[in-house]
């Protein structure tokens, strides 16, 4: 019902990670579904609640109005709170949402809870905000008691009293996607942000520079604005770009690909605050990675993926050359290894041990 297509990344994550801790807990999930008079054809979201094996979801009723949005999710929350147990509960929010932290951390006050933040990004990474919202959310963020985060550098931006912490990269998804025919034939696959500045330019003329008629580049995800992206693809047929796609789709394409490309440029602050896009599940599928170079992942995948220096033309080419060039017996050892070196790290039954482990030490040092 929207009539451009939503950044649905986060949303993932936060997806993989609630359906992680159901692995061996009770989560009751409030919903404050994003909502636009603008964009949004409907005229008002209805609250909706289902129960999914340990899950609870709660779809928060979201009105049109602003005013009347705001104040009714903090009586809904409210009226749902006062009927549950809350004893050794422990509230896990966003910290990207303004209206989200702030009822969070306004009901773990009041009613006594621990308060742990998921960090999965910068504020000032968020498209068309400015820097009164970092501030706010960085402000938001100080008084949770204890941070979740994608890398130790959003630990550092977001907890600034150095509180109790765990940093993971990424979860990967325990649903068996069924893997659908492929339509494509061979084809080179990238997902994540179609952003100019994230290095898709670069790997669209990369590829380009192959020469390989009967090679295709497939890429999708998200920007707001692909005016740029349309003049580099330039009605080149081997180039397709599908948009916006559902995660099961992505994991499907990335397993019949030839290769699976991250382009991210090597900067300090995408190194420091930024997983890129997939990663975690381009190492999980049946394909070659490669790579940008990314220090935490270089150090847990150091020979599971063909690693280059930075997003330049020349370094993508290198490696997709690279890639392309392995032998079938190559190949297919570098795959095993990057799986099993993959799910010993980002399975779900892994992601849920240490996190109870450190909530339950978290707890104790609370007492």
């Amino acid at each position: 019902m929207w009539d451009s297509s939503l950044n649905a990344s986060i949303q993932n994550l936060h997806n993989r990670f609630i359906r992680s801790l159901a692995l061996t807990h009770e989560v009751e999930v409030f919903s404050m579904r994003p909502f636009s008079r603008r964009y949004c054809k409907l005229k008002k979201l209805d609250a909706e609640t289902k129960q999914e094996g340990k899950i609870t979801w709660h779809y928060l009723e979201i009105k049109r109005n602003k005013l009347l949005r705001y104040s009714t999710v903090t009586k809904q929350c409210n009226k749902i709170l006062s009927k549950m147990n809350l004893k050794d509960c422990i509230i896990i929010t966003d910290t990207l949402n303004p209206n989200v932290l702030r009822n969070s951390t306004k009901f773990a006050k009041k009613y006594n809870l621990p308060i742990i933040g998921v960090c999965n990004n910068t504020p000032s990474s968020i498209h068309n905000t400015g820097k009164s919202y970092a501030t706010s959310i960085l402000s938001l963020a100080e008084d949770l008691s204890g941070y979740i985060a994608l890398t130790p550098g959003l630990n550092t931006l977001y907890n600034k009293y150095n509180r109790a912490y765990m940093t993971f990269e990424g979860i990967l998804d325990d649903v068996v996607v069924k893997n659908k025919d492929n339509e494509y034939g061979d084809y080179i696959f990238f997902n994540g942000s179609l952003d100019p500045n994230h290095g898709i330019v670069q790997l669209i003329l990369a590829f380009r520079e192959l020469d390989n008629p009967k090679l295709k580049l497939i890429i999708s995800g998200y920007y707001p604005d692909n005016e740029t992206l349309i003049k580099v693809i330039h009605n080149n047929q081997n180039v397709i770009n599908l948009g916006n796609i559902p995660s099961d789709e992505v994991i499907s394409l990335a397993s019949h690909s030839l290769l699976n490309v991250n382009p991210l440029p090597f900067t300090e602050d995408f190194d420091r605050y930024y997983v890129p896009a997939n990663l975690v599940d381009y190492f999980n599928s049946n394909s070659i990675v490669v790579s940008v170079r990314n220090r935490q992942f270089m150090k847990s995948f150091k020979d599971d993926a063909i690693w280059v220096e930075d997003c330049e033309i020349y370094d993508l080419l290198k490696g997709l050359k690279a890639g392309l060039s392995l032998t079938k017996e190559n190949r297919a050892e570098m795959i095993k290894k990057a799986n099993a070196d993959v799910n010993k790290l980002y399975s779900m039954s892994v992601v849920n041990r240490r996190t109870i482990l450190f909530l339950k030490q978290f707890l104790k040092q609370k007492e």
